[in-house]
């Protein structure tokens, strides 16, 4: 009998360790969860969200030529995040190359700018929900393209091969890319400029890398012009979502369970549609 007691005491003390270890496993319950999130804790009292934005990335985010206001479809989809949680959002035009240092020094509350979420990224920041998926595009005039005998290239290394200059949006993960693949660069803090000097007179770049759906955007509005542009080179990308502060997770789930909403009843579909997203 006390053979028989001893292995019960031993099994039952088995059983409540391994649920301890269960409910405070790392992989269940976040392991910051029981840090104050401050952030949030402000938006309470104040009622509003702090976003930057660069207003340059045609249609997640630009500036309405009437209005001047910042709109777009992560504009849209942001606001509605918002809406659903009570709150309004204070939009803030910030260099994309500042934004996550931003929110790392508490100056903004959230990012919204066509993120791509990225291993490097999720060591420096937390991410929402994706919203979208992209593909990596490098476009150039037509041309141009005739002019090399290009239809289309295999990698970004083909660029560096034909001795091709490609702009790209500095701080963004194009530019990294474009690095390491020894490929002759030139930056702008901005998306629209390497387009603009693309289609120029005199362009210092014979292509652009960029991603969907601000490639087919920037391809649309100069084919308007007379300016066509093709698609020399195109990849599977990573997905895009709003980012917030490490210590933000009180936030964070409060707009992924925003965005899950928005998801589910459409709202995000109709939106993408709306903006050609």
């Amino acid at each position: 009998m006390a053979k028989i007691l001893t292995i019960g005491i031993v099994v039952v003390m088995l059983v409540v360790g391994f649920v301890i270890g269960l409910v405070s496993s790392p992989f269940l319950i976040a392991q910051n969860s029981a840090t104050t999130d401050t952030v949030w804790e402000n938006i309470q009292k104040t009622g509003v969200i702090k976003v930057g934005t660069d207003p340059t990335w045609p249609p997640y985010q630009l500036r309405d030529t009437v209005t001047n206001e910042i709109v777009g479809f992560e504009v849209d989809l942001a606001n509605a995040c918002a809406q659903k949680l009570g709150l309004t959002i204070q939009w803030n035009d910030v260099g994309f190359d500042n934004i996550i240092l931003s929110v790392q020094q508490g100056s903004l509350d959230m990012g919204v700018s066509g993120f791509s979420v990225t291993p490097e990224r999720l060591d420096q920041v937390s991410f929402t929900l994706p919203h979208s998926t992209t593909e990596g595009q490098v476009v150039m005039l037509t041309s141009t393209m005739a002019a090399k005998g290009i239809t289309t290239l295999n990698s970004l290394e083909d660029f560096k091969n034909l001795g091709i200059t490609v702009g790209v949006q500095a701080g963004n993960v194009e530019q990294e890319e474009l690095q390491n693949a020894g490929v002759d660069i030139r930056t702008w803090s901005d998306s629209a400029s390497p387009f603009q000097d693309l289609t120029s007179g005199n362009p210092s770049v014979q292509a652009v890398y960029a991603e969907t759906p601000i490639t087919t955007s920037w391809i649309a509005t100069f084919q308007a012009q007379g300016k066509d542009l093709g698609v020399v080179y195109s990849h599977p990308y990573y997905p895009v979502a709003f980012l917030v502060a490490k210590n933000s997770h009180t936030l964070l789930d409060k707009m992924d369970g925003a965005l899950a909403q928005l998801i589910y009843d459409g709202t995000v579909d109709q939106l993408k549609a709306k903006w050609h997203a």
